[in-house]
């Protein structure tokens, strides 16, 4: 499989995905894309961007502050990975990646939490 090269609806094809690293990790899914362009310009796809930060800006208006404050800013590095597009191989069932996970900053939060739990007893 390939990444499609017609038109494509983005929002039904792309965002909530998971995505899927060239290990066959899952480190995340699709919460937003990027585009780059000026007004009045073709849009051309940039990024998949990953992470909480996204979030409150899929709520209403009036509560994207609160949302902020609790999901995160949206700022890429801090709360949101930036994956560039040509590190997309495949969309299918879920977004293959070309890169590991952790080449691109996917996936932090779960290894962050892994290490956690192995200093548990017993597990």
């Amino acid at each position: 499989m390939a990444i499609p090269t017609g038109p494509m609806d983005l929002v039904y094809r792309v965002l909530d995905d998971q995505l899927v690293d060239v290990e066959g990790q899952r480190c995340g899914r699709a919460d937003d894309i990027e585009f780059d362009g000026g007004l009045g310009e073709r849009p051309l796809l940039h990024a998949i961007l990953s992470g909480s930060g996204t979030w409150h800006r899929r709520l209403p208006r009036p509560l994207r502050s609160v949302g902020a404050r609790v999901f995160g800013t949206g700022l890429v590095g801090a709360d949101v990975i930036q994956v560039p597009w040509d590190e997309v191989d495949d969309i299918g069932s879920v977004i293959r990646l070309k890169a590991r996970a952790r080449d691109l900053g996917l996936g932090q939060g779960d290894r962050r939490r892994a290490e956690t739990v192995a200093r548990l007893p017993d597990s």
